[in-house]
């Protein structure tokens, strides 16, 4: 697995410099197919006060099934969910494949689950070992980690379906993720 570190420092959610401390992790999923996490460097790195940008928004890391791009410190607070979600939770986006396109919101169409599998899993698989480094880091367990939608359910986020919407067509869940966490947990895993 392979992590690399390059800060949005135009962003405003970096340049606002406000920390936290770390209570719980939030997945999401990016809802653009086909951009993967180095690309997200472009896009994102850029000032809302300045006029580059049209969203006020930054999570912690983007990733893919090669890599994990971090783009905020890990106790710096992102702007991903919309509600007091941000004061408490590090957050990663899970860049989806292309192939794809979204109709009403959170409906994939045209996704085949079986042909995207590969790409899914090596995906979940670098998902389940950040999550493992960030509970490390932080004291954090697998019961710690939710994703956007269980985020809004808390009342924490914003109404987001990321990433109920996506997951279960691998025959997946928040709570198998979160077991594949736990599992992880209790043995040695590294990020180079």
């Amino acid at each position: 697995m392979n992590l690399t570190t390059k800060y949005m420092t135009r962003n405003d959610c970096y340049t606002a410099d406000r920390k936290i401390t770390p209570k719980g992790i939030m997945v999401h999923s990016t809802a653009t197919p086909g951009v993967m996490a180095a690309s997200w460097f472009s896009r994102w790195d850029k000032s809302y006060k300045a006029g580059e940008i049209e969203r006020q928004v930054c999570v912690h890391a983007f990733l893919d099934a090669k890599e994990i791009c971090q783009y905020l410190p890990w106790d710096h607070r992102g702007w991903h969910c919309g509600g007091s979600g941000n004061n408490t939770h590090i957050s990663f986006e899970i860049c989806e494949p292309a192939g794809f396109s979204y109709s009403g919101g959170a409906t994939m169409i045209g996704y085949d689950a079986a042909e995207q599998e590969p790409y899914f899993r090596a995906a979940w698989e670098n998902a389940v070992a950040l999550c493992v480094y960030l509970c490390r880091q932080y004291g954090l367990t697998e019961t710690d980690i939710i994703c956007h939608s269980e985020g809004h359910e808390q009342g924490i986020a914003s109404n987001h379906k990321d990433v109920m919407h996506w997951f279960p067509k691998h025959g997946e869940n928040m709570d198998t993720f979160r077991l594949a966490v736990k599992k992880a947990l209790g043995s040695a895993v590294s990020i180079s």
